[in-house]
C-alpha cells in the first residue's frame, strides 16, 4: 500500500469499532443462493497483494490466534461461503511489489487475481489484453451495498481502469477526504500574542511574521519560524496554493481544455508570497534539502507555529506535547486570498485496483468475494471486533486478499460525535463514531484532534465536502510522452519553483520561462495527449 494512503488509514486501525453503512436491500454475497459454498465449484486462485507479510500486526494476529495471511478469518470465510481458496503468489510491501509485478508482466507469469497500484501498469495491462473485462460482471454480480460504496463519488472511479469503453479493474475504494490539506496553528501562540484566527492569506502572513518577531515561545530568543515548508512543498503546501485557485498537483478544466495546474499563471502569486516570506526569514532557509519528516522536527520542538498538512499529521503534532505540555493545536477553515470559501481539488481515491488475469475461470468470483467482504464490515449486522480489528491487532480489514473501505467512514464518525456531544447522547453512539469517541474518552489526543467536535480537520471537511470540492479533471494513466519524458519535465518544475521561493529566480519571468521550457520538453504534447484521452 502506498505510504500516504497507509498513513491516512492509521486513524482507522487504532480503534476497536468502526462505522457501518446500511444495506439498501440489494443482493449481498451472503444471501444469494448461487453464492454459497455448497452450490459453487471449488476453486483455488493465485493472488497478488501489496501487503507486507512482516507487518507487526500480521505477526500479532498469528501469535494471538495462529492465523496467517494465507490462512486467516478472511480466507476461511471465502472458503466456507464461496468455496474459494486463496494461494498467494506475490505478496510484499509496496516498493518490492511494484517491481515484482513489472517482472511478472514482462514474463507473462501473472497471478489469477492481483492488485495493481500504478496507473501506468494498469494501462499497459489493458492495452496488452492481459486482464479480463470486469465491467459486465460488476454490473451483474455486485450487491447494492458494494455499488453504493464503490460509486459513492460517482462512476468516475472507473476512469483509470477503462480502455476502449470497457472496464478492466475493480477500484479499491478509500476515503477521498484523505486528499484534504489543513492549516494547523498553535492557538496558544495566537492567544499569547493577541492574534485572531486567520481568514485570509494576508492574515496567515501577518501571523507568521508575529510568530517570528514577537517571541511566542517566551524564551527571549529569535529562534522561531512562522510556517513549515519542505522540499515537497507542492504537496505539503497545497492548502496555501489553493487559496489563490492554484492547483499544483491536479489536472483542471480551463479554457475548454484539461490542463496541468502547476503551469498555470495562478501559481505566480503564491510563489511570490513564499519568496517574500523566505526573504524575511519566516521560513526555514534550508527547506530545499529537507523532506517533510526532517522539516517537521522544528514543529515538534516547538519552534514553528503553523504548517499545512492532512488530518493524520495529528500524530506528528501530538509529539509537540512532549516538549511543551501547554501546546494547543487547532485547524481552521482554509484561508484564501479573498476570504471567500476555498475550492478543494480532490482525486477520487482508490488504493489501486484488483484485476483478473485473462483466461481465469469464473472471474465473477472476485465480485462475489467483494460482496462478502463489505457485508462483514458495512452490512446490516457487522462484527467489527472480528473483521476490522481485534484486541491489540490492528488492520485486520487489510489482511484480506480483497478489501475496500466506505469512503465516508471518517466523516460519518465526526458527524456522529459532534451531534452526540451537542445532544448529550454519546452513550448511544455506534459504529465508527463510537470507536473514535471511546478512544477520545481514553485520552487519545490524536483521535480527538482529527475527529473531535470542533477546531479539527474533519470539522472543516464537514463544512466543505462535497460542496466546495472540484474533482480532478483527469484520473487516468500518464500519457506516452509523460512516460518517456516525465522525469526531466518534473525536475525542471521542482528546480525552478524551489529557486523562485529561495529568491534566486524572479517569480514572474522565471515562472514564464519555466512554462515555456516545460512545453518544449514535452508538456504541450502531454496536454494534447491527455485531452485526446479525455475526449474518447
Amino acid at each position: 500500500m502506498a505510504k500516504k494512503l497507509w498513513m491516512a488509514s492509521l486513524a482507522l486501525v487504532m480503534v476497536l469499532v468502526v462505522g457501518c453503512s446500511s444495506n439498501n436491500g440489494g443482493n449481498t454475497g451472503t444471501t444469494n443462493e448461487s453464492d454459497t459454498a455448497d452450490s459453487q465449484e471449488a476453486i483455488t486462485y493465485t493472488f497478488g497483494r501489496n501487503m507486507n507479510p512482516n507487518d507487526e500486526n500480521v505477526a500479532k494476529l498469528e501469535k494471538n490466534t495462529g492465523e496467517k495471511l494465507a490462512d486467516n478469518r478472511w480466507t476461511r470465510l471465502f472458503k466456507d461461503q464461496l468455496n474459494i481458496s486463496v494461494d498467494y503468489k506475490m505478496l510484499s510491501d509496496s516498493t518490492s511489489y511494484d517491481q515484482k509485478l513489472k517482472l511478472a508482466m514482462a514474463s507473462g507469469d501473472l497471478p489469477d487475481i492481483f492488485q495493481v497500484g500504478q496507473a501506468s501498469d494498469m494501462q499497459q495491462l489493458m492495452e496488452a489484453g492481459a486482464v479480463e473485462e470486469i465491467g459486465s460482471i460488476y454490473d451483474e454480480y455486485a450487491s447494492d451495498l458494494l455499488k453504493s460504496i464503490i460509486e459513492s463519488e460517482t462512476k468516475r472511479v472507473f476512469e483509470p481502469v477503462t480502455h476502449d469503453g470497457k472496464i478492466y479493474g475493480f477500484p479499491i475504494k478509500m476515503p477521498s477526504t484523505n486528499g484534504y490539506s489543513h492549516l494547523w496553528i498553535r492557538e496558544d501562540w495566537l492567544n499569547k500574542l493577541g492574534l485572531e484566527r486567520p481568514k485570509t492569506i494576508e492574515d496567515v502572513y501577518n501571523i507568521a511574521t508575529a510568530f517570528v518577531k514577537n517571541d511566542p515561545d517566551g524564551n527571549g530568543k529569535a529562534d522561531t519560524l512562522g510556517l513549515e515548508i519542505d522540499s515537497d512543498f507542492r504537496y505539503n503546501l497545497q492548502g496555501l496554493f489553493w487559496a489563490y485557485d492554484a492547483f499544483p498537483l491536479n489536472w483542471i478544466e480551463k479554457d475548454g481544455k484539461v490542463q496541468r495546474g502547476i503551469v498555470q499563471p495562478e501559481m505566480k502569486e503564491p510563489l511570490s508570497l513564499l519568496q517574500k516570506m523566505f526573504k524575511e526569514g519566516l521560513l526555514d532557509k534550508e527547506f530545499g534539502s529537507k523532506d517533510n519528516g526532517k522539516a517537521m522536527e522544528s514543529v515538534v520542538a516547538g519552534k514553528t507555529g503553523m504548517f499545512y498538512g492532512p488530518h493524520w499529521m495529528a500524530f506528528t503534532a501530538e509529539k509537540t506535547l512532549a516538549n511543551d505540555k501547554n501546546a494547543k493545536w487547532i485547524t481552521v477553515p482554509l484561508p484564501t486570498k479573498s476570504g471567500e470559501p476555498v475550492t478543494i481539488p480532490l482525486k477520487i481515491s482508490a488504493d489501486g485496483w484488483m484485476v483478473i488475469k485473462k483466461g481465469t475461470k469464473h472471474p465473477e468470483n472476485l465480485i462475489k468475494m467483494m460482496n462478502l467482504y463489505v457485508e462483514q464490515l458495512f452490512g446490516e449486522s457487522p462484527d467489527y471486533n472480528k473483521w476490522f480489528t481485534a484486541d491489540d491487532v490492528q488492520g485486520i480489514w487489510w489482511m484480506s486478499p480483497v478489501y475496500s473501505l466506505d469512503p465516508m467512514i471518517d466523516l460519518k464518525a465526526h458527524q456522529d460525535i459532534k451531534k452526540a456531544v451537542a445532544d448529550n447522547t454519546t452513550d448511544s453512539l455506534t459504529g465508527s463514531g463510537k470507536g473514535f469517541y471511546d478512544a477520545i474518552k481514553q485520552g487519545n489526543w490524536s483521535i480527538n484532534m482529527m475527529f473531535g467536535p470542533g477546531d479539527t480537520p474533519f470539522h472543516f471537511v464537514d463544512s466543505s465536502y462535497p460542496d466546495q470540492v472540484m474533482w480532478d479533471a483527469y484520473l487516468g494513466a500518464p500519457s506516452p510522452t509523460e512516460v518517456a519524458r516525465g522525469s526531466s519535465m518534473d525536475e525542471l518544475l521542482v528546480t525552478t519553483l524551489t529557486s523562485i521561493i529561495q529568491g534566486k529566480t524572479e517569480a514572474e519571468k522565471g515562472f514564464d520561462d519555466m512554462v515555456s521550457k516545460w512545453n518544449s520538453l514535452g508538456g504541450e504534447q502531454v496536454t494534447e495527449e491527455i485531452n485526446a484521452m479525455v475526449a474518447k
